[in-house]
């Protein structure tokens, strides 16, 4: 494998990070594509266009004064308006880099607020570059720019951010998260989901050969709900991106944990075992989910155990009056039935559709409740 592999996949991943902040910041009539007209840009619904350059390094600095891609990029916006693809008085320029680098060429050029502190910035650079030789790698690109189309050069520059980020690229996708009052404790989960969302819409795209191009509107009415939910503090289902695949399921069923017990001994089948494994797992994983993130506290979480059981010994009794005809299994069975069918609420929400039989099982696997109508006999431990 190539050394420069990791780097070269890095730059290639923080399109997605800054296309996703892009979308973030954008409006109705707006839209953000990848790899087209930069390797981020956005279209506003007034005709402007926002063309972003993506920089990115594992170590060190990629846009020092003579780096290749810091030229090579002034070459491609001087060409693009030659070529007439940009309108230089509708369009920003940026240049995204995702490590702070000693201050140089490119950070004279960004600080310019005027035509004086332009020209300023360019006889700088020109004076910095002054001995390059015409084999460097940066001299077509520097020739081109400087030399050869300073006049255009000149009004890009008056156009022109260099943004300086951290890392991956996602610590500005969170600040537009709490911007947008997403309780900081979700921004994670919400991340995971949007970017999982944005990266399948954006290679099956390519995939088509359509403009890897994403409308406001499109991200808006994907994640609306979603947004609106979290700072709700709704119950999200944090497993629905979790998968619990045969081997982890039958690793569970190895261990025979006492909830699995209790279920054989009225008699499910292999079927209804392998539910109540998925049950039982994404049932923990929401309940640790939802306190973590400050969702529920663990009030709340056994005060809806106290529901559950609660019910529980009402059907158990109801059962065994009703029902007494049935033999010993059946009766659990008609049991669990009951119990993983009634709808119980947590802060007067429905939880997702797995939590009320997965929290069932965690209460059989202390064990406080149980199916069989002799659990307690067989499943408590006897005392001294």
């Amino acid at each position: 494998m190539s050394s420069n592999a990791p780097g070269q996949l890095l730059g290639y991943s923080i399109q997605f990070p800054r296309a996703l902040y892009h979308l973030l910041k954008c409006g109705p009539g707006d839209s953000v594509c990848v790899e087209y007209l930069g390797d981020v840009a956005t279209f506003s619904a007034e005709g402007k266009l926002l063309t972003e350059e993506d920089k990115s390094s594992i170590v060190g600095n990629p846009i020092t004064n003579k780096s290749t891609d810091l030229w090579k990029t002034f070459f491609n916006w001087v060409n693009a308006e030659i070529s007439g693809d940009i309108n230089i008085q509708k369009t920003k320029f940026v240049l995204y880099c995702n490590k702070q680098g000693r201050v140089g060429i490119v950070n004279k050029f960004s600080s310019a607020r005027n035509k004086e502190e332009i020209i300023a910035a360019i006889n700088y650079a020109k004076t910095k570059l002054a001995n390059i030789k015409k084999d460097h790698p940066i001299w077509e690109y520097y020739d081109f720019v400087i030399n050869k189309n300073e006049k255009i050069f000149i009004e890009i520059v008056e156009r022109f951010e260099l943004q300086i980020g951290n890392g991956s690229g996602y610590d500005e996708v969170r600040k537009e998260l709490l911007i947008k009052i997403i309780p900081e404790k979700q921004i994670e989960f919400l991340i995971e989901s949007i970017s999982g969302w944005l990266i399948k819409k954006i290679i099956e795209k390519i995939v088509l050969r359509k403009s890897a191009i994403i409308t406001w509107k499109e991200f808006n009415t994907h994640f609306l709900t979603q947004f609106e939910r979290v700072r709700k503090y709704e119950l999200i289902d944090f497993t629905l991106q979790k998968s619990y695949g045969q081997d982890m399921i039958e690793n569970q069923i190895k261990t025979s944990p006492l909830y699995l017990k209790q279920l054989e001994k009225i008699g499910s089948s292999n079927d209804e075992i392998f539910e109540a494994v998925t049950e039982y797992l994404k049932a923990d994983v929401n309940r640790e989910k939802w306190i973590e993130n400050e969702i529920i506290d663990a009030d709340i979480a056994k005060e809806f155990e106290e529901k559950l059981k609660t019910f529980w010994t009402n059907q158990s009794k109801k059962i065994k009056i009703v029902n007494k005809d049935l033999n010993e299994e059946d009766q659990g069975q008609l049991l669990l039935i009951d119990c993983k069918s009634r709808l119980i609420t947590i802060r007067d929400m429905d939880p997702p559709t797995t939590t009320i039989a997965g929290t069932y099982h965690a209460l059989a696997n202390e064990p406080v409740i149980g199916w069989h109508p002799n659990w307690d006999k067989e499943f408590i431990p006897k005392k001294g």
